[in-house]
């Protein structure tokens, strides 16, 4: 794979993982629980990061940017259906806006842009081109999956504490 590519799905990998760590930095430090919404976004947004991180492990396939596709319009669709719940009048926003926005307006904002920049690379995917065949990486490489693995794991764990083993009920 050319180290661009390799590159860019790395860069998508550390926005993404920026994107959950505001989200938990507002949930620490403002004290703002998630909703079921809002944890089913954080889940498109990992699954957006599997998709780009599958093409940095095993290099460019269109399996892997439709995955992390699916994953885009899942999440946006769920973060529509959080904006539409808050649009009617007499209903106040769920948590503190971040810079004039809420939270899960902004996630309609990142999964809107992810899939934007896949479909613009997929116009740039040749399936003829070589692919490399080592799969080293490199430091930003390495800090995009050690970045992820720990959102993703904090993702997990906080769930668990929060709705337990069952369904996860609005708090």
């Amino acid at each position: 794979m050319i180290a661009w590519e390799r590159n860019l799905n790395a860069l998508v990998v550390i926005i993404l993982s920026g994107v959950l760590l505001g989200a938990y930095g507002v949930q620490i430090f403002m004290h703002e629980q998630p909703c079921p919404l809002c944890l089913l976004q954080r889940l498109g947004m990992i699954g957006v990061a599997v998709g780009a991180l599958l093409n940095i492990w095993f290099g460019v396939h269109m399996s892997h940017y439709g995955l992390s596709l699916l994953s885009a319009l899942m999440g946006g669709l769920v973060a529509l259906r959080q904006i539409s719940l808050h649009v009617c009048p007499g209903f106040g926003e769920f948590g503190l806006p971040v810079l004039g926005l809420s939270l899960y307006t902004w996630s309609f904002i990142v999964f809107v842009c992810v899939v934007l920049s896949v479909a613009l690379l997929l116009f740039l995917y040749d399936p003829a081109e070589r692919q490399e065949l080592s799969i080293r990486l490199n430091g930003w490489c390495k800090l995009a999956f050690s970045l992820m693995f720990f959102v993703a794991l904090a993702n997990i764990i906080t769930t668990l504490i929060q709705c337990g083993l069952g369904p996860c009920a609005d708090v």
